[in-house]
């Protein structure tokens, strides 16, 4: 066995191993997005029953301390009320972003794993949305109408560290490409 044949059959299990680990994480990212949108509905439902209470004129008790003087809550302002549906609606466009990257994520993941041509391709794919991602998400931070909710629109360090490893990846899927690994 020579030196070039032993390193394409370890670039193809590298690839492999890669192509496995990014199917895992096609599958982590379809269960955080379903479990963030039944959490955005229980929210949703509780203060639609909160002001359905509110509205019916009941005295709000916590319970605790004096009974004769209830907690009452402070009405939002229209500017938080405004700040919370940007927020709604930049979470929901962010959670459809993931979930169209992360279809792309396990087919790529797939094509990676079976060393099929089309992983060249599909990894480009895959970095270039991350990209466009990022630039999205400043952008989106930027244009945010307060400073807690651009640090909420901004990638955290793991996106931008999952981000880098993709393009690593994706040098490796594209080296086992030129050298005909991929077949």
């Amino acid at each position: 066995m020579t030196v070039e044949a032993f390193s394409d059959g370890l670039l193809g299990w590298i690839i492999r191993i890669a192509g496995l680990f990014w199917l895992v994480g096609a599958v982590m990212l379809f269960r955080q997005i379903r479990m963030e949108m039944m959490l955005d509905r229980m929210t949703s439902r509780i203060e639609t029953m909160t002001r359905e209470f509110e509205a019916e004129g009941v005295e709000d008790d916590d319970g605790y301390g004096n009974l004769e003087a209830p907690v009452k809550r402070v009405p939002r302002t229209p500017a938080e009320q405004a700040i919370d549906r940007w927020a709604d609606r930049d979470d929901a466009a962010r959670r459809g972003w993931i979930a169209g990257q992360a279809v792309v994520l396990g087919v790529t993941a797939l094509a990676m794993i079976l060393l099929h041509p089309a992983a060249a391709w599909l990894v480009a794919l895959l970095v270039i949305g991350q990209g466009a991602y990022f630039f999205w998400r400043e952008y989106t931070a930027r244009h945010a109408p307060d400073a807690q909710s651009a640090d909420h629109a901004r990638p955290t360090t793991s996106t931008v560290n999952a981000g880098w490893f993709s393009v690593i990846v994706a040098c490796l899927v594209w080296a086992a490409a030129f050298r005909g690994v991929l077949h």
